[in-house]
């Protein structure tokens, strides 16, 4: 199969960071200008502020739109993570997807990421955070998972993020209890 790259780009950050870009160019036009009216120590202070935020806005903006998911012909890689980024899709035995869609005033934007959580066949999970996004873009990278992958169980769930720690909370204890009884009769 041919790579193919999702790019997940939210958004609200995509706003945000033309934003910031425009008022980079701002404040350049205005270092220019007072280099231009009064050459002095300041004036090039401000010009030599002014080149170092271009230089981290053009990176910054170059961050943002390069992040998305590169599905390879054994493997899918999201590159906007640093650890545990590289799935291989013979060893997925199920996708989960969550987003919080439930309307708050009080939520942080962290608490609105949407969440890929892949779990493999040995029973190992990996949380991907995949930030702000559309639903659509969500769907686009686990339609692309059921093209590539022999997993049946790929899913989508929009919930109050809170209810999905308190799942993975109980089950985890549930588990722990469980562990802990079967130590006991060991004894």
């Amino acid at each position: 199969m041919k790579d193919k790259t999702i790019r997940i780009i939210s958004p609200t950050v995509t706003a945000i960071i033309a934003i910031l870009d425009a008022a980079v160019l701002g404040y350049g036009i205005f270092a220019v200008v007072k280099l231009v009216q009064q050459f002095s120590t300041m004036s090039i202070i401000f010009a030599v502020i002014e080149v170092f935020a271009l230089v981290v806005a053009i990176l910054v903006s170059k961050e943002v739109l390069s992040n998305g998911v590169v599905f390879r012909d054994d493997e899918a890689e999201f590159t906007g993570v640093d650890d545990n980024n590289i799935i291989t899709y013979d060893e997925i035995a199920e996708i989960e997807a969550y987003k919080d869609t439930a309307a708050s005033l009080t939520k942080n934007f962290d608490m609105r990421h949407a969440l890929i959580m892949f779990t493999t066949k040995d029973k190992k999970v990996n949380t991907i955070d995949l930030g702000i996004v559309q639903n659509s873009t969500i769907n686009k990278i686990l339609d692309e998972f059921k093209r590539r992958t022999t997993t049946e169980s790929i899913s989508f769930t929009q919930i109050k993020k809170a209810e999905i720690f308190i799942k993975k909370t109980s089950e985890n204890e549930t588990e722990e209890e469980t562990q802990t009884d079967q130590d006991s009769k060991a004894e």
